[in-house]
């Protein structure tokens, strides 16, 4: 079995769920796995740095006008969707893509961002690939622009409740799969508290609290410690900075200078998440896709944070309606509602109840047994043309078929 791969690096997730993937192909199966970051490789550098650091950018500073956009779009007709961007922002990769494909040879190609789902759907449009195509989706609202990938193989939704949304949009019953966001292996394992604390030489009997404090984070470091001065209990705090060295090296002179009666662990980046859930009573952190997931998974209750993009915030209700998270904001600060859990437990435990109650164990597994029977590609010889030739060819297929960007 072969299996390629296309990821980008706006955010962590869509890189994390691509290697999260290709780990338990390899695994399960001994599969041949390549990932490819599309943008980085085969779109200009203004266009990659605009796909992945732009979208940083954005959501660090200015995330109001990012949410304004996202809401217009999703208030816009299918068909206006079409004319006015997502498929000008797959034309940079196509090439590369089809080109990727041919040489490579998979049997199953994977989408872990939308613009790369539209674009193997719009490829397809023109040329017979072998291969099966798989989108899924890695938030807990729906997009605008899924209608664009709706020649998908496979679509692997978030959740049941998803559904209707993509029938809506034109998918049949039969290419939906609601099987959730694929996390480790690792947060369906159950590892205990004490076990955990001891394996991460943390204290055993302190309530602990883990800071996700990685990407665009709205509320800066000295706050957080003031937040945490606040409380009246003792408490140990995990802060996990991911691969920033300059937020871990702030955090190190905060606490020194803080004289804290809390106990710190302050680290970079780490291997060892699941097992920091495991330990760990409650999570301070944003409204990522892959993090949500893996605290439900957990049954870890969330304070998650204000001023995210708006497909976290989408992630963000979700926990909120299901009992699993907290909000932080302006009236309901961190130092307010840990300290609300710290005073009422049992609040505490009915969230991580609630976890229990939506979770989705041994996601991986499940992907593995959809995807078994599919049968070994068989490619001809095919001669690519020109770049300009591809893209030509899909903007006429488009505009004499715009049926997978309108709603049935």
């Amino acid at each position: 079995m072969k299996i390629l791969i296309f990821t980008v690096s706006a955010g962590n997730g869509h890189n994390a769920t691509a290697n999260v993937l290709k780990e338990k192909f390899m695994e399960k199966w001994g599969a041949e796995v390549k990932i490819v970051d599309a943008y980085k490789m085969y779109a200009g550098k203004i266009r990659s740095w605009a796909i992945n650091k732009g979208y940083l950018i954005s959501c660090n500073h200015f995330v109001g006008i990012y949410n304004t956009v996202f809401k217009k779009c999703e208030k816009s007709k299918p068909e206006n969707r079409n004319r006015a961007g997502v498929h000008g922002n797959t034309y940079p990769v196509s090439y590369g893509v089809l080109k990727e494909i041919f040489d490579f040879k998979p049997d199953i190609v994977i989408a872990t961002h939308i613009f790369l789902a539209v674009t193997l759907t719009n490829l397809k449009k023109v040329y017979d690939i072998p291969a099966k195509i798989l989108a899924l989706t890695l938030d807990y609202g729906v997009s605008p622009y899924w209608e664009c990938a709706i020649d998908s193989d496979y679509m692997f939704i978030t959740g049941e409740y998803m559904k209707q949304a993509f029938l809506e949009r034109g998918f049949s019953e039969g290419q939906l799969y609601p099987l959730g966001i694929p996390v480790k292996d690792i947060f369906s394992k159950v590892l205990d508290k004490k076990t955990a604390r001891k394996e991460l030489a943390l204290k055993e009997d302190l309530f602990t609290l883990t800071i996700m404090k990685s990407g665009f984070f709205s509320i800066s470091d000295r706050k957080i410690m003031s937040e945490l001065k606040k409380l009246s209990q003792k408490i140990q705090i995990v802060i996990v900075n991911g691969k920033s060295e300059k937020s871990k090296n702030k955090f190190d002179k905060l606490i020194k200078k803080a004289k804290s009666p809390h106990v710190f662990y302050n680290i970079g980046f780490t291997d060892k998440i699941g097992e920091i859930f495991s330990a760990s009573d409650l999570i301070l952190g944003k409204g990522g896709g892959l993090t949500v997931t893996e605290t439900i998974t957990k049954a870890l209750p969330s304070l998650i944070i204000d001023k995210l993009p708006q497909q976290e915030i989408y992630n963000k209700i979700y926990l909120i309606n299901n009992g699993c998270a907290l909000n932080i904001n302006k009236h309901n600060t961190i130092s307010k509602q840990i300290q609300f859990l710290l005073d009422k437990p049992e609040e505490l435990e009915k969230m991580s109840i609630n976890c229990k109650k939506i979770r989705k164990l041994n996601i991986l597994d499940s992907f593995m047994e959809v995807l078994k029977d599919i049968p070994k590609a068989e490619y001809k010889d095919f001669n690519i043309e020109k770049k300009s030739a591809v893209i030509r060819k899909i903007k006429l297929a488009l505009k004499y078929n715009l049926t997978s960007c309108k709603k049935n």
